[in-house]
């Protein structure tokens, strides 16, 4: 009995092998690389840049006129203000801090998601370690980008939501505008769910941060409207498609179909998938113990039907991926419990995939997000829905 508990236990840490194995990779290859600071400029690169034009007072500078292929800053205004530590520090230490960073982060959703979701032991702890063991985590910390701070915002949005906290919830949300592509589809969802205290929380915060970039100066914020606008008209033709999660991708790469021939069924896939979260949200809003796994499905169409999201952005399945599996029981349909954990499967297979074995090539996570988003909507739907609050 003791040795069957202990082969499980050593089971469920297996997948952390990966982790080590990538992370000894990737020290290896600076070491190995005849210019290791060279090799390891990749995205953090721009937030460094962008900490020593701000204390420079170089505020002009900080955003891209040209799209050539580099790193550029394409954040808020308001988000300038957190690359200034990393200005101060050598670079190797401003690396070093936007690792660390990120494992905070990615600690504290996890954390967050353990006190929001009551469920044994175990289950966290084995969603932890996939977590751990995926190529979105592991390729977040290579590179240094903030999905582990955006995956912190949104467990501490459902945290506050579920929790009734609906001012901190809203205000958690706001932050989320750090990237708008993604936040406008909670901004979507708290008005199907009539959750107006958390849209005044949003705007709050949302007034807060732009009232906070104002000592940077108004142009700035022309200058990050010219910088999105160009950086929307290049993704579609000059952004590896097989890079990225969403359903977009998956159309264009399958068929290696032209930017604009998959215009048409992307807008109709994406739009199908709207709809059908819509109506889950306006059939469950009412529905409290179900608010995981709506507040899931939204992250799920924010990945699956925007026009661009990348690999690393993955690491926000962190939150739908715990929901799956730590409230597996309230599933109506087994089949479809299990459908989902395939596509998540899949999801981590393809990630690693792309790395090792067949690089440019079908986007097929896109496409299994968007299976996933439709088998979680259906059971939701599946469940009778609560009688709606009177205004």
């Amino acid at each position: 009995m003791a040795s069957a508990l202990r082969g499980r236990s050593v089971l469920r840490v297996a997948p952390l092998a990966l982790t080590v194995f990538m992370q000894v990779a990737w020290i290896e290859n600076l070491l190995l690389s005849p210019d290791p600071q060279a090799t390891a400029r990749r995205d953090w690169y721009a937030f460094y840049e962008t900490g020593h034009l701000l204390l420079a007072g170089h505020l002009g500078a900080i955003y891209p006129r040209t799209f050539e292929p580099r790193y550029f800053w394409h954040y808020p205004p308001f988000c300038i203000y957190l690359t200034a530590p990393l200005g101060a520090l050598p670079e190797w230490w401003a690396y070093a801090l936007c690792v660390a960073v990120e494992i905070a982060a990615v600690t504290g959703a996890l954390a967050l998601l353990r006190v929001t979701l009551p469920a044994p032991s175990a289950a966290h702890a084995t969603a932890a370690v996939v977590v751990l063991a995926s190529m979105p985590f592991n390729t977040t910390l290579a590179i240094g980008q903030v999905s582990g701070v955006l995956t912190l915002i949104l467990a501490a949005s459902l945290w506050a939501w579920h929790g009734r906290r609906p001012l901190a919830a809203g205000l958690f949300l706001a932050l989320l505008f750090a990237k708008p592509n993604l936040a406008v589809f909670f901004l979507a969802a708290c008005v199907l769910a009539r959750e107006w205290r958390i849209l005044a929380g949003m705007t709050t915060g949302c007034a807060l941060l732009v009232l906070s970039s104002l000592p940077l100066g108004v142009e700035r914020w022309y200058e990050f409207a010219y910088a999105t606008s160009h950086y929307l008209d290049v993704v579609p033709s000059r952004a590896p498609m097989w890079k990225q999660l969403t359903l977009y991708a998956f159309l264009r790469t399958v068929s290696a179909a032209p930017e604009r021939a998959a215009i048409a069924p992307w807008l109709a896939g994406a739009a199908a998938l709207a709809a059908i979260t819509a109506l889950v949200w306006w059939r469950r809003r009412d529905d409290a113990a179900a608010l995981p796994r709506l507040f899931g499905l939204v992250v799920l169409l924010a990945l699956s039907a925007n026009l661009y999201v990348y690999f690393y952005d993955g690491l926000l399945l962190l939150v739908p991926g715990v929901v799956w599996w730590v409230r597996r029981d309230e599933y109506r349909s087994r089949w479809r419990h299990r459908v989902i954990g395939a596509s998540l499967l899949g999801v981590f297979v393809d990630g690693y995939a792309r790395i090792f074995l067949v690089g440019p090539g079908i986007s097929w996570t896109g496409a299994l997000i968007a299976v996933w988003l439709v088998c979680e909507a259906l059971d939701l739907l599946a469940a009778p829905a609560p009688p709606h609050r009177t205004a």
